[in-house]
């Protein structure tokens, strides 16, 4: 799926076989549905389709990917270079490690155990365009000769001035600060400690689970926003198969042949089929 705006391209991706491929993606009532099995490992692959960095916060079942906390736009994500992906494949806890994303029972989902299952079967992306530098400052004006001086040698430089490095000049606007360095990227709240219950129920369904160690490495940059709010979010809900057919999702194709007629239109006799001699 993409967003109005062309900035992004999300796919959700699923093991099969041992491999990642995309899986098939369900428009209902204007929502976006993939399907996902207890145990299955995916990941989230995004890409961007412009000229320009991005930077992506992802979230699965309310968490921020990176931090473990509470999804929010003021958290810091991802930069993503200018028509280039990034597969997110699990909850980040160091700067070359995740947690691996598999899905399981919503008792089994990270969130639920640490005490957060109300958001559990969405995931999320928030994209944000750089700010572009602004433009450099004007060359500065080239000053008269004086009155009845000699005209200056070359065009424009004072007698004696060939060669000397320009004086500083105040033209144009002051040169902008430095953009702030995004916090390292801190790794995901640890998994929760052994014999801990979550305060709220859990529902029936399908959640996230905090899977194995798996190496997904990244480094700090730099990046300002050119907005605080992002240019496009990205929403995908998952379930499982009995889950989608409960909502009234065609999963199974069966819509074409719930309304195949045992009696279409055709009147008449069996016409003959070509090349039929009887």
């Amino acid at each position: 799926m993409r967003d109005l705006k062309g900035i992004v391209e999300v796919e959700l991706l699923v093991e099969e076989g041992g491999a990642l491929t995309p899986t098939r993606e369900y428009v209902h009532r204007d929502t976006t549905y993939v399907e996902g099995r207890s145990g299955q490992r995916y990941a989230l692959r995004v890409r961007n389709l412009t000229g320009g960095r991005v930077e992506v916060v992802p979230s699965v079942d309310g968490l921020d990917v990176q931090s473990g906390k509470d999804a929010s736009f003021d958290l810091r994500g991802l930069v993503i270079r200018p028509r280039d992906s990034f597969d997110f494949t699990g909850f980040r806890i160091s700067d070359s490690e995740v947690a691996t994303f598999r899905f399981g029972s919503i008792e089994q989902s990270y969130a639920a155990k640490i005490g957060k299952p109300r958001n559990v079967g969405v995931i999320g992306v928030a994209v944000f365009e750089e700010l572009a530098p602004p433009p450099p400052p004007p060359p500065p004006p080239v000053s008269p000769p004086p009155f009845g001086g000699p005209p200056p040698p070359f065009g424009g430089a004072p007698p004696g001035a060939l060669g000397a490095p320009p004086a500083p000049q105040a033209f144009g606007p002051p040169a902008p600060a430095p953009a702030a360095r995004p916090p390292t990227l801190s790794p995901a709240a640890p998994p929760p400690a052994p014999g801990f219950v979550p305060a709220p129920a859990a529902p029936k369904g399908l959640g996230t689970t905090f899977g194995e160690r798996r190496e997904s490495r990244i480094t700090s940059t730099q990046f300002e926003r050119a907005t605080p709010k992002p240019a496009a979010v990205l929403v995908i809900r998952y379930e499982q198969r009995e889950g989608l057919r409960a909502l009234g999702i065609d999963v199974d194709g069966l819509s074409q042949r719930e309304t195949a007629s045992p009696f279409p239109a055709e009147t008449g006799f069996a016409k003959p089929p070509p090349g039929w001699k009887g």
